[in-house]
């Protein structure tokens, strides 16, 4: 789905449940409460139907609100600077854009809240970000991954076909049944990991029923019918998109940041860090070493978390029922959406 190709490198604890193959421990994994109405009978189609529609790169206009949302928090970098920062660990999270896509390779998301407006502005050889906050526009004349991860967006298609390219090998795929988003018919694909060991108990992709699109991305702990995670649209017109939605120009006073093409490895403000993982689909772990930055800006929620001894030594567990972390005392993460065993089997192999 090229309309809307983005991929988020954000907030650093929550990448396991539905960029689970991804290189980067994420999550801004971006998830929503879709409107429900009644479900319609749709034509039957076998799992590897849905399969072929959701890998189709078709670009397609359109306009709609895009809503993630998590049953439990995510610590954010906005919030690890406060005065009491392990705060953040109670609660759930839910972030809402607006979207527009042309279908010839420009996006526009935006998100609007009480602290101002962000938007971010795709077309083919450049991408644009803003800030109304700090009145700033960042240039990126090539991906602008980093800026995405900012802004903390991504979008159920792009998200769907790694999930299906990186994860259906090691799930059972079943069509269970047809739903209502955004006020459309749509099929659902249920993907249930083979892996004894995940906290995941099934993942759901809605297809549009009539441009077969993915809409709506669910992530289900075991043995629970709620979902725990959700990523999808509110909202969703099919329609040709004005030029005009697609073009920004900083404003008069606006600082202006220029920024070169963005490199495939996370930014932690010493240098770029590596992620490294271990394991294969829903039983993947990620390892990864704090820069002295993120080591500082995270010590708050750190010190808060519940105590646990490991193989090297005590650590610290966070955990999230579809994805658990131990930070150890050497800085390095280990994070997954797999149970605590198999987190400090992985930390006996370091």
């Amino acid at each position: 789905m090229k309309m809307l190709n983005v991929k988020a490198h954000s907030k650093l604890l929550f990448a396991g449940p539905i960029t689970i193959a991804s290189s980067a421990i994420v999550i801004s994994l971006v998830m929503p409460q879709i409107a429900r109405a009644s479900t319609s009978t749709l034509t039957p189609v076998s799992p590897q139907q849905l399969v072929s529609w959701i890998q189709a790169d078709r670009p397609i206009s359109l306009t709609g609100t895009v809503t993630g949302a998590t049953s439990f928090p995510l610590p954010m970098p906005s919030v690890l600077k406060s005065s009491n920062p392990a705060s953040v660990l109670s609660g759930s999270t839910s972030e809402t854009f607006n979207v527009w896509s042309n279908g010839a390779g420009s996006l526009r998301a935006q998100q609007v809240t009480s602290a101002g407006e962000t938007d971010l502005y795709m077309n083919p050889g450049s991408v644009w970000y803003w800030d109304s906050n700090t009145f700033t526009a960042t240039n990126e004349a090539s991906s602008g991954a980093s800026k995405i991860g900012e802004a903390g967006f991504s979008n159920p298609g792009s998200t769907a076909v790694q999930i299906v390219d990186k994860l259906s090998a090691y799930a059972t795929l079943s069509v269970s049944g047809s739903v209502m988003v955004a006020g459309r018919p749509a099929y659902t694909l249920s993907l249930v990991p083979n892996a004894q060991d995940s906290l995941i108990g099934s993942v759901k992709i809605a297809v549009d029923g009539l441009t077969h699109i993915p809409v709506r991305i669910q992530v289900f702990p075991k043995n629970s019918s709620t979902p725990a995670a959700s990523f999808g649209f509110d909202t969703l017109t099919f329609a040709p998109q004005p030029d005009s939605i697609f073009s920004f120009t900083p404003p008069p006073g606006a600082n202006v940041v220029e920024r070169g093409s963005a490199s495939g490895t996370a930014s932690g403000g010493g240098g770029s860090l590596k992620t490294k993982v271990i394991g294969t689909g829903f039983d993947s772990v990620w390892v990864q070493a704090l820069s002295a930055k993120q080591r500082s800006a995270m010590g708050g929620i750190v010190k808060s978390l519940t105590t646990i001894s490991t193989p090297l030594g005590a650590g610290y567990l966070y955990t999230t029922p579809i994805f658990q972390a131990i930070v150890l005392s050497n800085g390095t993460v280990v994070a997954g959406p797999v149970d605590t065993t198999r987190l400090l089997q992985v930390v006996g192999e370091l």
